[in-house]
């Protein structure tokens, strides 16, 4: 039985992930078996080592495999959907070690993503704070004294609405971020085939979710594939895993063309959700008889197409926070000035 079909015990979270894995790969590679492996590491990455302990010892007894363990270590389904396939083919240590670079990107990623970010959204905040202080006690002052130098109805008040827009670029972003998380709950309440469909119709996550669907199953296809797995086996263990919808679809799919006498390159084109250059690299490899290693080495080409993707966008982000704020700044002045300038030509 699955460890989501029986109870399951609290789950554990570790400090620095990435190394863990990493150094979880090496251990394996050394000769460990993987609780003992489990049970040398946690000391060094739990805090709650007795609970660790202890909750690995039930999955064990209950006959739980390596992707239950590592979800009561609190790993999501990124990491459980490969180290489910890697029971398949055999190769745990690799995967892990794949798995634990990945992470490492990851991490650089988010970290450099914060560094961004912090200056420019502490700035813009202190704006928006240091605005609202000047609506609520610069312009009424000034708003009175324009009133009591003009004379008629030509003056104009203070334009108080140029002061908002830091207040509004926040607004904008909480609701960005707002319908952002409204739309992944009801992305995950919706079957696959819709799930595919929305996620294809927005242009900036279309071009990223393409990527790093067909560099997962090149990765894991490869891999059973280069460790001897027949292709219709291949295909089989991904319907068959419980961690990834969307891989699980094209499974089953590509299978079905498969059967009619396809080849898995024309199964790839027919499907259509993936990247356009990879039914080509899957000819070549039937072609040469290296389908495996080419799936692998496609797969590695995807993870770096999806750094660069990555880091352009990075350059954009905080260019564009700048400009906001320097927006911000010109309409205080503006919001400052032209009511001294509407005053000069009214005396």
């Amino acid at each position: 039985m699955r460890l989501t079909a029986r109870k399951q015990p609290p789950k554990i979270h570790l400090r620095e992930r990435g190394r863990f894995l990493a150094r979880l790969a090496v251990l394996l590679n050394e000769g460990y078996l993987l609780p003992t492996a489990l049970n040398l590491l946690l000391p060094i990455h739990s805090k709650q080592l007795d609970a660790a302990e202890a909750g690995l010892t039930v999955i064990l007894k209950s006959g739980g495999n390596a992707a239950e363990l590592l979800r009561f270590l609190g790993f999501r389904e990124g990491v459980l959907f490969p180290v489910e396939i890697a029971e398949h083919h055999g190769r745990l240590s690799e995967s892990l070690e794949s798995i634990a670079k990945s992470y490492g990107r990851t991490e650089q990623v988010r970290m450099k993503l914060k560094n961004i970010l912090v200056y420019p959204v502490s700035l813009l905040v202190f704006t928006s704070l240091l605005f609202l202080f000047f609506r609520m006690n610069y312009v009424p002052n000034l708003s009175e004294l324009m009133a009591s130098l003009q004379t008629g109805d030509g003056g104009k008040g203070v334009p108080a609405y140029l002061l908002k827009l830091p207040d509004l670029f926040i607004a904008a972003m909480a609701i960005c971020l707002a319908g952002a998380a409204v739309f992944s709950k009801l992305l995950k309440m919706q079957p696959v085939t819709r799930q595919i469909d929305w996620l294809l119709r927005i242009p900036v996550i279309r071009s990223y979710i393409r990527l790093y669907w067909s560099h997962l199953l090149a990765r894991e296809l490869g891999t059973l594939i280069h460790s001897g797995v027949s292709l219709q086996e291949s295909l089989r263990v991904l319907r068959e895993q419980n961690h990834h919808e969307v891989i699980r679809y094209i499974a089953v799919a590509a299978e079905s063309e498969i059967i009619l006498g396809q080849s898995m390159s024309t199964a790839v084109e027919r499907i259509g959700i993936l990247s356009g250059d990879m039914p080509a690299f899957l000819r070549h490899g039937e072609l040469t008889g290296y389908l495996g290693k080419e799936l692998i080495l496609y797969s590695e080409v995807q993870m770096e197409q999806i750094e660069q993707l990555t880091q352009k966008w990075l350059k954009i982000i905080q260019p564009t926070f700048f400009v906001i704020i320097a927006a911000c700044i010109v309409a205080a002045y503006l919001a400052i000035l032209l009511p001294m300038y509407n005053l000069v030509h009214t005396i």
